[in-house]
């Protein structure tokens, strides 16, 4: 790999950790998630400084390719995150839904029978 592209995908890396961390203070992500996310920056700048063990980690699985590990592995860290975006996003609306409901159960007038 060539060290400049090195230096500049470490820096993105250390960029994220810091955003991570910044978002995990204004509280929009919570321990589990900052402790995922900085994991998975720390192993990709592991993996930029170290390419030999992403090789050999290859050769386990039988891929020939470093990239097509790296394309298979980015394949499923999106299907995790697009999962864990939709069950919370349904979650979302079902709460948003009963709430609606119940704040229209309330603003509903019954008329009083003479």
């Amino acid at each position: 790999m060539i060290i400049g592209l090195q230096i500049v995908a470490i820096l993105f890396s250390l960029m994220m950790v810091y955003l991570a961390l910044l978002h995990y203070k204004r509280r929009e992500l919570n321990s589990v998630e900052i402790l995922s996310w900085v994991i998975i920056w720390i192993c990709t700048i592991f993996a930029i400084i170290f390419p030999e063990i992403l090789r050999t980690f290859a050769l386990t699985f039988a891929i020939s390719r470093v990239f097509d590990l790296m394309v298979v592995g980015g394949l499923i860290l999106a299907i995790y995150v697009a999962s864990a975006s939709y069950i919370r996003t349904r979650h979302i609306e079902k709460k948003f839904e009963e709430f609606v409901r119940k704040e229209a159960k309330n603003r509903v007038r019954v008329p009083k029978r003479k």
